[in-house]
């Protein structure tokens, strides 16, 4: 038993692929994360769910949206299995750090913080510990602003980094790192409501980015073909008062929180050095789904777009492999709950449709379940995507929405789907999205207490 790996896990709200430094994207360093990722594996999980909790259910479960039921949004993830269940029935000591309510029946030891929109101050860590340095009231205020006006008109509060709720739930994962058992297999699990939570970094660190370069590429929202291309998180009229500006400091509030993810794994992986058992622990850092940040004048994730469903992960062994490992290969995140799983040497229920990914870092074939595609799905959408072509379908009236080429149209501005070349391609797309779900299996929920629900007909 006490040679087994152990596990750092940390899961991001809302972390895109491209706001890590190494991506080039933005004018952002993250050097903590990128050096990890030399270290390790860095790949991209391009099929994660862009809808509310359905998207961190897919990724603590490893089932798909349509096989869990949670297409739509709702006030917070419900309880759930998945790896979490998994490794404790292995055995392992489980320590849960964050919003990892979910899965807290699965954990020995738990610190709870409630997602950004509760007001509930007795049951969460966070606000107790905000109450004890007179911060409560300021808090309780932002998040209702937050409510009110989501990223638009933040309430800016001056604090130390270490008192915002994500660097608190970093803050209490080093402490809990330091006291985790060294004679039996452990997994630590930090799990954060940013950067895709709406706040604005704390003030003391939140000029770490300059909105004075980020006005490039703002565009008006196309109102007259908005539906085809997503469901809004927010009124029309809050996009409509977008303008250059405001949609620079959106970004730059945003930037300003992966930035201040990255000082905290930093953090993280110093105090997992100071370990004993450090050469049998591994860390792996994921994201549930992305945020748009202007892409085709959209604020939010509910749509198909690369910002909303390309996320990252990185996997880092404890002895550097011979060189870094970085694929384009198609994934999604439900192969992140199935590579949790085989680190943990456990499986998940049968009907998960994940696979690992550990084969990539001893250079063996990688397949997945979806025929080497990846799909996606949130309300009545579904989303395909091969090594060239993304398509969308309504489920509900079976017609295709989008259809983009990405060999040569990276940003997706021409939809094909009115083309004569575009309706040459929808026949052998319906045919390989028909593949992709043959394997997807529904037996059963993995959320606790769940009831049937009907899924969307295939497209």
């Amino acid at each position: 038993m006490s040679f087994r790996r152990n596990l750092i896990i940390v899961l991001a709200h809302g972390l895109r692929n491209d706001a890590l430094g190494d991506a080039g994207s933005w004018p952002l360093a993250t050097p903590n994360i990128d050096a990890l990722s030399n270290r390790g594996i860095r790949l991209v999980a391009t099929s994660a769910t862009p809808a509310d909790p359905g998207a961190m259910t897919s990724l603590l479960t490893g089932r798909h949206a349509r096989q869990h039921g949670l297409l739509t949004q709702r006030s917070g993830a419900p309880a759930c299995d998945g790896w979490a269940a998994a490794l404790a029935a292995e055995g392992y000591h489980t320590v849960g750090v964050g919003t990892v309510a979910p899965i807290a029946r699965h954990l020995k030891e738990a610190v709870i913080v409630h997602d950004v929109d509760s007001q509930d101050v007795g049951s969460c860590a966070y606000l107790k510990n905000t109450r004890s340095k007179g911060l409560t009231a300021a808090v309780l205020h932002q998040r209702r602003q937050r409510l009110r006006r989501g990223p638009f008109e933040p309430d800016r509060l001056v604090m130390d980094p270490a008192d915002d709720v994500d660097g608190f739930i970093m803050q209490e994962a080093a402490r809990q790192l330091v006291q985790l058992p060294g004679d039996k297999p452990w997994a630590l699990i930090v799990m954060l409501t940013g950067p895709g939570n709406d706040l604005a970094p704390p003030a003391l660190g939140g000029d770490l980015i300059s909105p004075d370069s980020l006005e490039d590429g703002w565009t008006m929202p196309d109102f007259t073909r908005l539906d085809q291309l997503a469901e809004l998180d927010y009124p029309r009229s809050f996009l409509q008062r977008v303008d250059p500006t405001r949609l620079a400091r959106i970004r730059a509030d945003y930037l300003g929180r992966v930035s201040l993810l990255d000082f905290a794994m930093a953090r993280l992986a110093m105090a997992m050095d100071e370990r004993i058992d450090q050469s049998r622990t591994w860390m792996l850092l994921a994201s549930d789904r992305g945020c748009l940040l202007g892409e085709h004048g959209l604020i939010g994730h509910r749509s198909f777009f690369g910002g909303s469903v390309e996320t990252p992960f990185v996997l880092v062994p404890p002895r550097k492999p011979a060189k870094p490992v970085s694929e384009g290969t198609l994934l999604s995140t439900v192969d992140v709950a199935a590579t949790i799983a085989e680190l943990g040497g456990a499986e998940l229920e049968p009907a998960a449709a994940g696979r690992s990914v550990l084969p990539m870092l001893r250079q063996e074939e990688f397949r997945t379940l979806t025929a080497g595609a990846c799909i996606s799905e949130y309300s009545q959408r579904i989303l395909l995507e091969t090594e060239r072509y993304k398509v969308s379908f309504d489920t509900a009236r079976q017609t295709p929405l989008t259809l983009f080429d990405m060999l040569g149209d990276t940003d997706e501005q021409d939809n094909l789907v009115q083309t004569i070349r575009g309706r040459n391609l929808l026949e052998g797309l319906r045919i390989r999205l028909a593949d992709a779900l043959m394997p997807v299996r529904a037996d059963g929920p993995t959320v606790a207490g769940a009831v049937s629900i009907q899924a969307p007909r295939e497209a």
